[in-house]
């Protein structure tokens, strides 16, 4: 695999190397040349290109000359005198002559730059943007090593809420743009280099030039799958200048952390007997020391046992070049990192071109063509019955890994599931994982730009994407006893995924004196086609790698397979207007087809209208020393949202089946419909109302940007279930609406462009609250189907309350004496909680009716967060440079259903628990809140859904801590290195929360549900980023 992605990069930069000779340069200069050292330089920025048309002034004569094409100088001066190197946008630079070449690195300043933000399908000058379209702060992420492009994002971007789901190396984050947008799961949309992509994009983070987020109605010129929100990423190209190549290498080892301790095998037999003596029941002998002394010994801890220090290694490759006509940039990055759960991983490769060549004054062709490899192994740790981490917590510590034989050991043979639960050897599970999952992706964007007439130009983009994917996954028997699984199997699912996109877009732009404006006019047609076939065999009488192949199965379950298509039509207009670049109008208008929807719904129109208003070009404003920018927006649009609507739910496909049939039964295969369709479905869809502002002082250098917003989705995509005597499971059906309204902050504060010590502080703040106005009236409340063991069941949607919440019972402590439950009456005089004793809890009556019971069942939150905010501090003195971002959340509750089985002796299995029920109520230690420990539960302390699981999610984490030293020219020009920069990072060095699980960071696939989910890694690592300037002829 490296040689074959590694062949097309050397390729490419021998090609350019003769696509962009070097031409001597040809400066302009003014002044006296009566000198006789002649000195030679180059100029270039801090990210390696030339710059071109920099001013170079001798201090001392006053001579000045300008860099050419190649960024490139020359003039006469003494050895000894100074040069001053000054352009607009960057920091004016003092340089002394020593020898006859210079090599000089500028930097940007901030404050000179007019900032430019991607709009969708175009660019805009940030001064003239009337809609809420952030930017996403990229400093210090090369120095990471990431998984993608959530982590890029989270806590970078105001009004972007990333939520890790877990920290198993295959998962994938959740991203939100304000707000879930309602039941039909709303995801944003992703566009790279003006590619619409059909899900998230696998990215070398280190090829991305920026990030623009669209977050209110400007997201409507993409319509149909814009009311998520839009994540417009643009990929690095060449720029004028020598060749470029740029080499960083990243390698580290991640561990776990704040991990839960289990109790050893003297103090479980401990507990278990006090479990037994309060119930009255009798001591299970195995706990008996005299009986059993095995049993009072710990070999293993099995948390240490499935818990590894994983590596991870990240290198980047990339060249880049261009002159006046041509540009190319291309790059290449291997990313391999084990999971801290043993036998977990992910692996990464990723291979990219961006060229493009202005043939003409009038034509100009490119390209971008990327390539994408990924793989990985994760573990099942959200069952409540199988879990990896969840079974390492309840195996018994007395037994060891293997046995005298050499194989997985089993529960003992004297004292099985009875005794110790009916629970499997973690060790094991996790050794015999065999997931092999790769994943290829191959676009291919040619496009060409035509030049019509003076301000008019057309442009012709094509996109074509494929995919494929080969999913296998054996799972082996589990002979150990304890929870025995005789059965084996093996599923082999491939998957090939066509993307066509074509868009043709005419724009032109005119100025008449003092009023701008500027037109997009286009049209886009994007099909989607996915071939499918899933083969599960089973019955493997030998379980060897090598005959792990279909051919070797007992019996092959009925065959899924299938062809998906899906097609969207856009047709798009846009106008912008400003006046004086003070006031400025922006409408949008989209109409948009789909073939998801039922055939007479197929077509909606979408647009927005969006204004701002500068008010720091009035003229009571505009000699004002201390406010630089001063401007009021505002949007209101209409946007699509399908959700994840799937291409069969108005007509469903039947599904295949085995039945026995026959009066000597037969298995006969047979075709059944599962899914009910509907004739009238629609669109969603989301009406969004946004009121920003933006202020800048101090010379821009202290920058607020502040928004509020409403985001009404309604006619909600939705599957319900159906009645069994439907025959049918489950139904796609409009109704409903949800409100997501916030307010947005983001404030950067820079030093002066002179200081010595250089440094900038951003931070971002998003509070968002989320509201079911209304649902359907076959359905006015929704329960959800995630639950623990069958047993736990929180969540509830309801009208009136956030999506997803939290619904049981209150508690008010627990009952410090059997006095006090007594005492515990009704109205009428009868005992509220009958069963209750001191140690159990005291559930709260919330209808007064002496009774508990579900109608005391109150909302209790929920696992979306009220904030989320992102803190980064970025700085440099001399050659040293040092990063530090904090990010969090606040608000958010989290449901910790291990304490079912973790501090509950009466779960129905005899678990070892966690240390900490060594804590719990007792007459000793009467000030606990932790239940008192029995093998029986009369009063429901654990097996109702109550306040008790619900904890507080917030967390404060410094996500990431970078250092770096870059050495001084002068030594690394003598080995042509343009710059040598050595840097260490640390991630998640510590976090602040109150959550007693093992990671806040749960995640919202189960909305906060945590049955042990696999934890964040604290990770270190070393790195160091090479750059070479290359000259040829």
């Amino acid at each position: 695999m490296n040689k074959i992605l590694i062949l097309p990069l050397a390729l490419g930069i021998a090609y350019q190397a003769q696509a962009f000779p070097v031409k001597s340069p040809f400066p302009s200069a003014i002044g006296s040349t009566l000198f006789q050292d002649e000195i030679k330089g180059t100029v270039v920025s801090d990210q390696g290109q030339a710059i071109v048309g920099v001013n170079v002034k001798n201090v001392q004569t006053g001579q000045t000359v300008v860099t050419d094409a190649k960024g490139q100088f020359q003039l006469s001066a003494k050895q000894g005198e100074t040069l001053r190197f000054s352009f607009v946008g960057y920091k004016t630079q003092d340089q002394q002559i020593v020898g006859n070449s210079l090599q000089v690195t500028l930097i940007e300043d901030a404050s000179q730059l007019e900032e430019v933000v991607v709009v969708g399908y175009g660019t805009q000058r940030k001064s003239t943007v009337s809609g809420a379209v952030a930017t996403t702060d990229l400093k210090g992420t090369n120095s990471r090593s990431m998984a993608g492009i959530g982590e890029v994002l989270q806590g970078k971007t105001p009004g972007v809420t990333v939520t890790a789901e877990g920290g198993d190396p295959t998962s994938k984050p959740s991203i939100n743009i304000r707000g879930m947008g309602g039941i039909n799961g709303e995801q944003p949309l992703y566009v790279v280099d003006g590619v619409l992509q059909a899900r998230a994009p696998e990215l070398n983070p280190n090829d991305i030039q920026d990030i623009s987020v669209l977050k209110d109605a400007a997201a409507a010129v993409y319509g149909a799958r814009a009311s998520g929100g839009v994540i417009l990423i643009t990929t690095k190209g060449g720029k004028n200048g020598d060749l470029k190549i740029d080499f960083e290498a990243k390698y580290g080892v991640q561990k776990a952390h704040n991990l839960i301790k289990a109790l050893n095998a003297a103090d479980r037999a401990m507990i278990s007997n006090q479990a037994a003596d309060n119930a009255g029941v009798a001591r299970d002998p195995a706990f008996d020391a005299s009986k059993y002394p095995d049993g009072q010994i710990t070999r293993t801890d099995w948390i240490d046992e499935i818990f590894r220090t994983a590596r991870v290694q990240d290198y980047n490759l990339s060249a880049s070049a261009g002159n006046e006509k041509s540009s190319f940039y291309t790059g290449f990055n291997y990313r391999n990192a084990e999971g801290i759960l043993i036998n977990t991983y992910s692996k990464r490769y990723n291979f990219r071109v961006n060229s493009q060549t202005q043939v003409t004054p009038w034509l100009k062709l490119g390209e971008n063509i990327s390539y994408s490899f990924t793989n990985g192994q994760g573990a099942n740790t959200s069952s409540g019955y199988t879990g990896a981490v969840l079974s390492a917590i309840h195996y018994p510590r007395n037994v060891s890994v293997y046995d005298d034989a050499g194989k997985f050991s089993g529960l003992p043979v004297e004292y099985g599931p009875g005794t110790y639960g009916d629970v499997i050897n973690p060790v094991a599970y996790l050794s015999r994982l065999d997931v092999n999952n790769p994943v290829h992706n191959l676009l291919i964007n040619p496009y060409i730009e035509l030049k019509l007439l003076p301000g008019l130009k057309f442009k012709s983009n094509f996109a074509y994407t494929k995919q494929f994917t080969d999913f296998k996954e054996f799972t082996a028997r589990i002979p150990e006893i304890g929870k025995p699984n005789m059965s084996n199997s093996l599923a082999v699912n491939t998957n090939r995924l066509t993307d066509i996109l074509t868009e043709q877009t005419l724009t032109y732009e005119k100025d008449f004196g003092l009023h701008h404006f500027d037109a997009l006019a286009g049209y886009m047609y994007q099909k989607t086609t996915e071939n499918y076939s899933n083969v599960v065999g089973e019955n493997f009488d030998d379980e060897a790698k090598n005959y792990r192949y279909l051919v070797n199965a007992g019996r092959i379950q009925p065959i899924a397979d299938g062809k998906l298509e899906q097609a969207l039509i856009s047709y798009l207009l846009r106008a912008n207007y400003n006046y004086d670049n003070r006031y400025m109008l922006t409408l949008i208008g989209r109409r948009d087809g789909t073939s998801l929807v039922a055939k007479d719904n197929r077509f909606q129109n979408y647009g927005s209208v969006s204004g701002a208003w500068a008010i720091h070009r009035e003229a009571f404003l505009s000699d004002s020393e201390v406010i630089n920018t001063l401007k009021l927006r505002g949007s209101y649009g209409i946007l699509g949202n399908l959700g994840t609507l799937v291409s069969t739910a108005v007509s469903p496909l039947l599904q295949r089946v085995d039945n026995w049939v026959g009066k000597t039964p037969t298995l006969m295969p047979g075709y059944i419909e599962r899914i009910m369709g509907n004739p009238i479905l629609t669109w969603a869809q989301s009406n969004q109302t946004n009121i920003g502002l933006d202020i800048g002082v101090l010379n821009n250098r202290l920058t607020l940007n502040a928004d509020y917003f409403v985001k009404r989705t309604d006619r909600m995509l939705m599957d319900i279930a159906l009645a069994g005597t439907t025959g049918l499971e489950t139904k796609t059906v409009n109704g409903g609406r949800v409100t997501d309204k916030g307010i947005e902050l983001a404030v950067s504060y820079s030093s002066k462009s002179d200081a010595a010590f250089q440094y900038n502080i951003s931070a971002s703040v998003n509070k968002i609250s989320n509201n079911v106005d209304y649902l359907i009236d076959e359905f006015p409340k929704i329960t959800s189907q995630i639950d623990y063991r069958g047993i736990l069941k929180p969540l509830l949607t309801e009208p009136g309350q956030p999506l997803y919440s939290y619904y049981g019972l209150e508690t008010a402590g627990l009952f410090r004496s059997n006095q006090e439950a007594e005492q515990y009456k009704g109205s009428t005089g009868t005992k509220i909680q009958p069963n209750a004793q001191a140690g159990d809890m005291k559930f709260v009556d919330q209808n007064g009716d002496g009774v508990i019971d579900d109608k005391d069942r109150v909302f209790l939150g929920s696992a979306y967060p009220d904030f989320n905010y992102g803190l980064t501090f970025n700085g440099s003195y001399k050659n040293f440079d040092v990063n530090i971002f904090f990010q969090g959340v606040q608000g958010n509750k989290l449901f910790n259903t291990l304490k079912y089985t973790g501090l509950n002796a009466a779960s129905g299995q005899p678990y070892n628990m966690f240390e900490e029920i060594k804590n719990a109520y007792s007459e000793s230690n009467p000030n606990s809140n932790i239940p008192r420990v029995s093998v029986k539960d009369p009063n429901g302390n654990f097996s109702n859904v109550s306040d008790f699981y619900v904890e507080n999610g917030s967390y404060l984490r410094l996500k990431n801590f970078v250092v770096g030293y870059t050495l001084p020219q002068e030594l690394t020009q003598k080995y042509k290195l343009q710059k040598l920069r050595f840097f260490a990072s640390a991630t998640n060095l510590f976090t602040v929360t109150k959550y007693t699980g093992m990671d806040p960071e749960v995640g919202m696939n189960d909305y906060g549900v945590d049955a042990g989910r696999y934890p964040q890694s604290r990770t270190f690592m070393l790195g160091q980023r090479s750059l070479f300037n290359l000259k040829f002829g």
